[in-house]
């Protein structure tokens, strides 16, 4: 059966729609009735993500290509505003965070707890699903976090973001002692760093050539420096957040014996790294897939202020203005947010 559409005045909505390479256009569509398991939200904020930025510029980010128009928007929260049928009616009202994964809970993947291995997982605002740069979406009522009032709409998206680095320091090893070097000052860098503290990092050394975004790393308590060249030691993990392919190779080599290189940022298809050295001192190279029993913990970080989130946003955009998020570059932007419903 279809979704049903609303039968009160407020049928239509707007939705930001890529329909290919540098093309985005606002267009009125139909609000439906969430279904059994759903609930419908009303977004709050979306933050941009790199991943958005490669959609508009190139028409793919990764392995992932636009091949029909598509709502962009993973990194979300907002109210629940109506649940579906046999749904919890106390949740109406509640402002919650979303994660955008969604995977089958019957796959092996899942089965053996990584369900962000799902070959088959759908995903909030890659191509097939549309995602939040809309005024309301349906999504099931399992991946609505509840969020606490004292937590803002930007932190509520940013905990997607903040998901992805804990998943990267979380592979890293960190621990009590532990000396991490990143590169990459952008927001999965930046929350990488606080994470790596709170498990017990005795130093972390972030590259970043933007000075803004050093100055926000220095701020958190990290070393900071604008190149990696000018880094002369070993570290325990590498955390590469760039994408940028020298910069995947070089970190490589500033792994200790037994360490690791911990992959996040994408960039190319296809990448290089320094074989001899990830043999001879046996350095184990792991790459990050989105995330995995995340939300609960990173809400709880956020919410008791062990995490800071808010001060990464260098940019708000409301939804009338949000294709400038695409279309007027800020060199000292760190994140965008798109106020949809403000």
């Amino acid at each position: 059966m279809s979704p049903e559409l609303l039968t009160d005045t407020s049928r239509t909505m707007r939705a930001l729609v890529l329909h290919g390479k540098e093309d985005l256009r606002f267009e009125r569509r139909d609000v439906l009735r969430p279904g059994p398991g759903e609930v419908r939200v009303e977004i709050g904020s979306v933050g941009v993500c790199g991943s958005d930025k490669h959609f508009y510029l190139e028409g793919r980010a990764s392995s992932d290509i636009v091949s029909e128009p598509l709502v962009l928007g993973h990194e979300f929260g907002g109210r629940i505003v109506e649940v579906g049928p046999g749904g919890d009616e106390a949740r109406v009202g509640q402002r919650v965070s979303v994660e955008p994964l969604m995977a089958d809970p019957l796959s092996p993947q899942a089965r053996r707890g990584s369900y962000n291995l799902d070959p088959g997982q759908r995903f909030f605002g890659v191509p097939g699903t549309d995602g939040a740069l809309q005024q309301y979406l349906n999504v099931p009522a399992e991946n609505a976090f509840d969020i606490p009032d004292s937590m803002s709409d930007d932190a509520a998206a940013m905990v997607e973001t903040i998901s992805v680095s804990l998943n990267g320091v979380r592979k890293a090893g960190v621990s009590a002692g532990s000396r991490i070097l990143i590169t990459g000052g952008g927001p999965i860098g930046l929350f990488a760093a606080q994470l790596a503290f709170l498990q017990g990092a005795s130093r972390v050394v972030l590259v970043e050539p933007q000075s803004e975004r050093r100055a926000k790393a220095a701020s958190f308590g990290c070393e900071v420096s604008a190149d990696l060249a000018s880094v002369d030691e070993l570290f325990d993990a590498v955390i590469e957040c760039t994408g940028v392919g020298v910069v995947r190779h070089d970190s490589c080599l500033k792994v200790a014996p037994g360490g690791r290189a911990i992959f996040i940022g994408v960039g190319a298809q296809d990448a290089s790294i320094p074989m001899p050295a990830i043999i001879e001192r046996e350095v184990s190279v792991q790459g990050v897939m989105r995330y995995a029993f995340t939300w609960p913990t990173v809400i709880d970080a956020v919410a008791t202020g062990r995490i800071d989130a808010d001060s990464l946003v260098s940019r708000t955009l409301p939804f009338d203005r949000a294709i400038e998020a695409w279309t007027v570059p800020l060199t000292t932007e760190v994140k965008t947010m798109i106020h949809v419903n403000r």
